[in-house]
């Protein structure tokens, strides 16, 4: 094959999660039109490179130290090498672990390549790393472009972290539609929530404004909870058992969610923080209604009573209000869930999210 360039990935891991769910769709739709990609993981490889086209090479840098604080310094030294064997190739670098240790290895090596940095959130995370911040603020001002997927991260970069307007491109996720047939659901009233299991997607506020309104719904509802358990799952059955929905509540760990958003009514989203969340994509792509909180990029897609409902985060009352609204009006969930459909299939098409990437990649 004859590729048109080369460009090289560095992320955390290929695990399941949102940025990696769309770094696959978009590598992907990279190589069909020639790119020669080469993906590097700092952690370990992950299961999405399951559905990652065979072609494309990805190499795991994971190394073992008895002492956990000697692992960064291993990390930068082994992508230096990276650096030094091949010093022109364009550099994407996608989460913060991997902007960091990349940009420092880059600098050390004084590679020529052009690199870039994909911010997929609100800068939240930099509290709990006192030197982050100072350290991303130093790397800014070296990198050669910062890629965001929402109006809210480019505003958070200018105004906070004082990055130059040209340096930042807005590209927004994209989805892909599939054509499956809506479950016939009947007599039934099922919810899901699309979000691996960490405390900032506030499992526990749905399941607290479920337990307010549980005599209300059917009383064969689900709650689809779709997500790989970071830690929290134990809590929120305990949660469940307490508020005495257990029998309601289903978690599920699966890369294959089409089935139960077709066969469900509402989507939610209620995060604490959030960046552009891939969730409310896939909602619209079964054509669920959508209740989200009004964090970060979430406004730019969910318009407020119109193909959604936007609320406060961290209110279960307010939450549980919305649920029951949607419940009841069955029509109003129609007209969103199809306003929803109407405006991905336009504005958020992953064929022109992968566009955007290759413009930007051609012009480096």
């Amino acid at each position: 094959m004859s590729f048109k360039k080369k460009i090289r990935i560095i992320i955390g891991s290929l695990n399941v999660g949102g940025t990696e769910k769309q770094l696959v769709q978009i590598l992907n739709g990279l190589y069909k039109k020639n790119w020669n990609i080469e993906i590097i993981t700092i952690t370990n490889i992950g299961e999405l490179a399951k559905i990652l086209n065979k072609n494309i090479k990805i190499k795991c840098i994971k190394s073992k130290s008895f002492l956990k604080i000697l692992l960064p310094i291993k990390y930068i030294f082994s992508l230096y090498k990276i650096f030094k064997e091949d010093p022109k190739t364009i550099t994407h670098f996608f989460l913060p672990q991997s902007y960091i240790l990349g940009m420092l290895a880059a600098i050390l090596a004084k590679t020529s390549c052009k690199l870039i940095m994909s911010r997929r959130s609100l800068n939240t995370y930099q509290k709990n790393y006192f030197f982050c911040k100072r350290v991303e603020k130093f790397l800014h001002k070296k990198i050669d472009k910062i890629l965001v997927n929402s109006s809210a991260i480019k505003n958070q970069l200018i105004k906070d972290e004082k990055v130059e307007n040209k340096k930042i491109k807005l590209i927004y996720n994209g989805i892909k539609i599939k054509t499956i047939k809506r479950a016939k659901t009947k007599n039934k009233f099922n919810i899901s929530i699309v979000a691996n299991l960490i405390p900032y997607k506030c499992h526990d506020i749905l399941l607290k404004s479920l337990s307010l309104i549980k005599n209300q719904l059917p009383i064969n509802w689900k709650l689809y909870c779709i997500g790989r358990d970071d830690g929290i799952k134990k809590n929120l059955l305990y949660l469940s058992k307490k508020f005495k929905i257990k029998k309601n509540v289903v978690f599920l760990e699966t890369t294959n969610i089409e089935n139960f958003l077709y066969s469900s009514h509402i989507g939610i989203l209620c995060s604490s923080e959030e960046g552009f969340p891939n969730a409310i994509l896939e909602y619209f792509a079964a054509k669920l209604p959508v209740i989200s909180t009004n964090v970060g990029g979430c406004k730019e897609i969910i318009k407020n009573k119109k193909n959604g409902l936007l609320i406060p985060k961290k209110d279960p009352k307010q939450l549980a209000k919305a649920i029951i609204f949607l419940y009841k009006n069955n029509q109003i969930r129609k007209k969103y869930g199809f306003a929803g459909y109407k405006l991905i299939k336009g504005k958020f098409n992953i064929k022109k999210t992968i566009k955007e990437h290759e413009k930007v990649y051609l012009n480096m």
